[in-house]
């Protein structure tokens, strides 16, 4: 399950060698997903340089992978506003576990991201670079944007059903050579 072809052949450009094996990566990641959940539905959904696996029984994303671009419009801050609450999710569980949320991207939208499908409960220390964490994974969504064309991924991973990822993989494939990968902590504990 992977469009990688697709996307990079309407980028007009050749998917780089170190992309040749993407697809199994794809795969084992949806294997190891579907063996944590009772049941699941993953189908893919391309936006333009874009790919999204969402889960349609559980609704949410599993996996999130582009090539960079600039930000394709203006920031929509009304849409944004009317998304739900993401802090409903993130405040009602025990004390332990309760964290304060942004309504987040998957993929930045200074590097094309989109909204909807795209928007997920990120804690707000690690979305806006607060905390040690949160400055790694800033320094990579700003080198993505900032050199359009790189490709990168975002990978949720859940410990439970609900939306709320309890773990982020963040990759940013460097000069189509060499990985950069960060897994982050999206829970009331910081790292």
């Amino acid at each position: 399950m992977s469009n990688i072809i697709e996307i990079y052949k309407k980028n007009d450009s050749l998917v780089p060698e170190t992309l040749k094996t993407w697809e199994q990566n794809v795969d084992q990641w949806c294997k190891e997903y579907e063996k944590k959940v009772d049941y699941c539905q993953l189908t893919e959904i391309i936006i333009d340089l874009s790919v999204f696996i969402f889960d349609c029984i559980e609704e949410r994303v599993v996996l999130a992978y582009a090539i960079s671009t600039k930000a394709l419009n203006k920031r929509d801050a009304s849409r944004i506003r009317g998304f739900p609450n993401v802090n409903a999710s993130t405040m009602k569980s025990d004390d332990e576990n309760k964290f304060k949320s942004d309504k987040g991207h998957f993929l930045g939208h200074a590097s094309g991201g989109q909204l909807d499908i795209n928007l997920f409960p990120h804690r707000t220390g690690l979305n806006r670079g607060w905390s040690k964490e949160g400055k790694i994974f800033r320094k990579l969504e700003r080198y993505v944007a900032k050199y359009t064309g790189t490709f990168f991924y975002h990978r949720p991973i859940y410990n439970d059903n609900t939306w709320v990822p309890s773990f982020l993989e963040y990759g940013v494939l460097k000069e189509d050579k060499l990985w950069e990968v960060e897994v982050f902590t999206n829970s009331g504990v910081s790292v």
